[in-house]
């Protein structure tokens, strides 16, 4: 299964984070019977089981998790290309841990964690991302809070993208991001107001590229994400929402100047949480980049962001998702694309311990200079066995199709099929 590369740029509201530090904390489940009745609303995936859950180690009034993964896996299509399609197997190692705080006011903690992956034949494409961060929360009353965080983590981006395509990667490019994010909420009435500020400093490595080594280290660039956001609680659970974000572009290599940016979106929308069944978040807008190289020509899109859940039984889960962002590209002759993704997903307990779910996911890139774009289709089905409170065993399987490309962008199917037990304290 291919690791999706994050960014800071997608679209996002403060509404989200309002909403979560105003909402009660999920009544803990006392009982060990198997027929205890999940809680009002909860999705199939989020719901507590007793029987099955990790424990965690208690130390005072903190708690630790910590969890080990190991498995093997295939993938057909290595580099994205049917043609030149070449398949090898992988093991993968992952560790995680997370050490936080259980007060009933304010909050404090840490989490690190490492995925390693291994091919047997193409050794070229091995990585290793990790991630650590501290964070805290301060509760100055019922409904304000202020948080802040701090994140270093190593990624990659995987050379089955479109924009490493393009770009000539045959590699995977590792790249260290470190991210400061700082935001207060409060509560005024009916009325939720939100800031936020999220500054990103990314860093390239240098790799292979299909002429000899990339300079993938040109394309560093810090960013800064400014957010605002308000709305109107008609009653509890029906909010309408309105937020503002402005982000700055800035790039570290003097020659690389003119991709500078500076982009506005701004998004309304409604929050539903009401009866248990439905919760949606769903809000659209308008955004627009602005380049310092009168090269580039400017970036005007709807912004878009959408999360829909419905509890069908308290056994099945349907969920929706789809959203719109603006990314950097790594590409010499372009600064940026725009990238859609829309997914429909199902969770169903088959057993108490046994979790199936199916998946079918639209991604595309589009770019506006030069014109091309790149659309992919995604299937993607898994089965999840809780063999006990420390031990689980998951088999997965994702099928993707490019369906449309443009401007020379390779056509190209790929199965990857993975299995792997986690255990956890």
């Amino acid at each position: 299964m291919r690791h999706a590369v994050r960014s800071p740029h997608a679209p996002a509201f403060m509404a989200c984070l309002v909403a979560a530090f105003l909402a009660p904390a999920a009544p803990a489940a006392a009982q060990e019977d198997l027929r205890t009745v999940p809680a009002r609303g909860q999705p199939v995936m989020e719901r507590p089981r007793p029987e099955v859950d990790p424990a965690g180690v208690r130390m005072g009034s903190f708690r630790l998790d910590a969890s080990a993964a190991a498995g093997i896996g295939y993938d057909d299509n290595l580099f994205g290309s049917n043609r030149t399609r070449r398949g090898d197997g992988f093991g993968e190692t992952a560790l995680r841990a997370r050490l936080a705080s259980d007060w009933t006011t304010h909050a404090v903690g840490v989490s690190a964690g490492l995925t390693d992956r291994r091919y047997f034949s193409e050794r070229n494409l091995d990585w290793t991302d990790w991630d650590a961060s501290v964070f805290g929360r301060y509760d100055i009353d019922s409904v304000t809070a202020v948080r802040a965080s701090y994140v270093r983590r190593r990624e990659h981006l995987d050379p089955q993208n479109v924009d490493a395509q393009q770009a000539g990667l045959v590699e995977p490019v590792p790249y260290d991001v470190d991210e400061i994010d700082a935001g207060i909420a409060t509560m005024l009435n009916r009325i939720p107001l939100g800031a936020s500020a999220t500054y990103s400093r990314y860093r390239y490595q240098d790799e292979a590229g299909a002429g000899g080594v990339g300079a993938f280290s040109v394309f560093d660039y810090d960013t800064l994400t400014l957010r605002l956001d308000s709305g109107y609680e008609f009653m509890p659970g029906r909010t309408l929402t309105i937020g503002v974000r402005h982000q700055t572009v800035t790039y570290q290599d003097l020659l690389l100047r003119d991709r500078d940016s500076e982009t506005w979106a701004g998004l309304v929308g409604f929050r539903y949480d009401f009866d248990g069944v439905w919760a949606a978040r769903i809000a659209v807008g308008y955004a627009r980049r602005d380049y310092s190289g009168a090269q580039f020509k400017p970036i005007e899109t709807p912004a878009v962001d959408i999360a829909v859940t419905w509890n069908v039984t308290p056994l099945t889960t349907i969920s929706f998702a789809a959203g719109r962002a603006i990314r950097e590209s790594i590409r010499t002759n372009s600064a940026s694309y725009v990238s859609d993704y829309a997914v429909l997903r199902a969770d169903h307990e088959l057993y108490r311990n046994i979790i199936l779910s199916a998946s079918a996911g639209l991604n595309r890139q589009d770019y506006q200079q030069p014109s091309e774009s790149a659309l992919d289709g995604v299937l993607r089905a898994s089965a999840t066995w809780l063999v006990n409170r420390n031990i689980a065993v998951t088999l997965d399987y994702q099928y993707t199709n490019r369906l449309s490309r443009s401007g020379g962008i390779p056509d190209f199917d790929e199965n990857v099929v993975f299995l792997r037990a986690r255990f956890a304290i």
